[in-house]
């Protein structure tokens, strides 16, 4: 294999892309350079036969950037229409006088779960525990916010074994809404009949490259005009 006599330039060897010809040398230095081994060049710049062969073709250039997106990889749904309960909302104060009404109750803060027993390979079930901000009326029309919750189990199906949820979040959205108003009692004890609707998705993120710009549009019009006489 030819190589340059020039030290500057460096000797080319192979490139590892697997292309048969080696690729064009930079140009030499300037002639105001005076070292030893650009005198050996003997010329500025130096000759084309040292490099007969043409440069490799440039690679694809990678892409400019890249977002995370979120993929569904298993999905459950709890809805129930009308549920019968008793609600306990504690944090009143105690110049409360009844009886105490309860005008609404509202899904506030983070829900918690715990993992159920499951024969399903294929299915997790969940226990949820969503946090309620509760409104009450004493006697005298003064109104107190209190905080209560509920437990709504959810069953959620993924196309993949258990053993791979690890590498999976989870995303849950609880939705609670009071049916039967207003709810009166002496004590901050409520029967009440609620619906309750919990959302659960389990979220796993992957990244997305993005491809290369677009042209723009170019200017109308996008055909010949029509010659008219």
């Amino acid at each position: 294999m030819m190589q340059r006599p020039c030290s500057f330039c460096g000797p080319f060897e192979r490139p590892s892309c697997g292309c048969s010809e080696r690729p064009a040398p930079p140009p030499c230095p300037p002639q105001t350079c005076q070292c030893s081994e650009c005198q050996q060049c003997g010329s500025h710049p130096c000759s084309p036969a040292l490099v007969p062969c043409r440069p490799c073709s440039p690679q694809k250039p990678l892409p400019s950037g890249g977002f995370l997106l979120p993929r569904i990889v298993a999905a459950g749904r709890e809805w129930q229409r009308r549920c019968s309960l008793t609600l306990t909302v504690d944090g009143l104060p105690m110049g409360a006088e009844p009886p105490l009404t309860l005008l609404e109750v509202t899904s506030c803060g983070q829900p918690t779960w715990e993992t159920l027993d499951c024969d399903d390979p294929r299915a997790t079930y969940l226990r949820v525990r969503v946090p309620l901000i509760a409104r009450v009326r004493d006697r005298c029309n003064r109104i107190y916010t209190g905080r209560t919750a509920i437990t709504v189990d959810v069953r959620l199906r993924h196309a993949g074994p258990r053993s791979e949820c690890w590498r999976s979040n989870l995303l849950v959205l609880p939705c609670v809404r009071l049916i039967c108003v207003p709810c009166s009692s002496e004590q901050p004890t409520f029967d009440v009949l609620l619906e309750a609707l919990v959302e659960v998705y389990m979220i796993r993120w992957e990244p997305c490259l993005s491809g290369a710009p677009k042209p723009s549009c170019p200017d109308l019009p996008l055909f010949p005009q029509p010659c008219f006489q």
